[in-house]
């Protein structure tokens, strides 16, 4: 069989497909993290969420408008760079043995979605022992609340965890237009090659070509209001007590935050109990559940 010559045109043909390959296997993969989680642009090397403190609400207006000392607070995420590398060996080419590559180029763009799920939810976990925009963990039992609008007096502290041993759970509510976490997204994901096959270090010292993808970003955590978590026991009554304490939620100025939990995240080690509580149409006496459905149930071993 004749050696294939490695021209620029055939590289150029090459590249063509596993980029396409590439960005097909970015639509592969289900992005879970969007069920609990917002996109957020970034612009520079990080994003300062100085308006976290402010839960967005109407006030009657009287005399001026009120600006909330609270909001000189800062809340800032650095960037993350995130690469994955693809070799091409060059007696591929010389063989026309190139075809499996478009698979792996695909799996290479589903593992962008991969990377996203995994930064969102094991955020979560860290919300244990990260700080939020108040300077508390996110969860954590001494939020600050201020008696007055503009975020001034003397703060309650506020819960939004049970301590515990077990694995995490956590109810969040998602649908209003503020969100518990952000995935922000500097860099979207590109995927280029480094081809020239005249001028590269690389093929002439390993005889390998080279694709590489690259994305860049971070999770933040938004609203701790938005958000409960617990290391106690899955139950019916832990879970009817956060869900309680979520819907009692309070800003600044005693004002309700009118805050319905909608989702609920569970690891493998609850997955039975929740999908016992929540999924179940009966209890085991026959008798209608009330909690059936009261919540969309997500369970991911990312959160373990």
């Amino acid at each position: 069989m004749a050696v294939t010559q490695i021209t620029a045109a055939v590289l150029a043909a090459f590249n063509t497909t596993v980029v396409t390959a590439f960005r097909n296997g970015l639509q592969l993969g289900k992005e879970d993290w969007k069920e609990i989680a917002k996109q957020i642009p970034s612009g520079g090397s990080s994003n300062t969420y100085a308006w976290l403190t402010q839960f967005p609400a109407f006030r009657e207006w009287v005399g001026g408008r009120l600006h909330k000392t609270a909001a000189e607070r800062a809340y800032s995420v650095d960037n993350r760079l995130f690469e994955a590398t693809m070799d091409v060996r060059r007696i591929d080419f010389d063989d026309n043995n190139l075809g499996m590559y478009s698979g792996v180029a695909e799996g290479y763009g589903q593992s962008v979605i991969d990377l996203k799920n995994d930064l969102v939810f094991s955020g979560i976990k860290g919300g244990l022992t990260n700080i939020c925009y108040d300077g508390q963990y996110f969860f954590d039992t001494d939020h600050p609340v201020y008696p007055n609008e503009d975020g001034t007096g003397t703060a309650v502290q506020v819960s939004n965890y049970q301590t515990g041993t077990g694995e995490l759970w956590v109810l969040l509510c998602t649908e209003r237009a503020p969100k518990p976490f952000y995935l922000q997204e500097r860099d979207a994901p590109e995927f280029v090659g480094k081809t020239n096959p005249n001028n590269s270090d690389l093929v002439f010292e390993q005889d390998k070509f080279s694709w590489g993808a690259r994305w860049r970003g971070n999770f933040a955590f938004g609203f701790w209001q938005l958000a409960y978590g617990s290391k106690q026991a899955f139950s019916e009554d832990n879970f009817n007590a956060a869900y309680n304490a979520m819907m009692q939620f309070k800003g600044d100025g005693n004002r309700p935050l009118n805050i319905t939990p909608d989702v609920l995240v569970v690891g493998p080690a609850n997955r039975v109990a929740a999908e016992k509580l929540i999924l179940a149409k009966t209890l085991p006496n026959g008798a209608d559940n009330p909690l059936y459905q009261r919540v969309k149930l997500v369970v991911t071993p990312l959160i373990a």
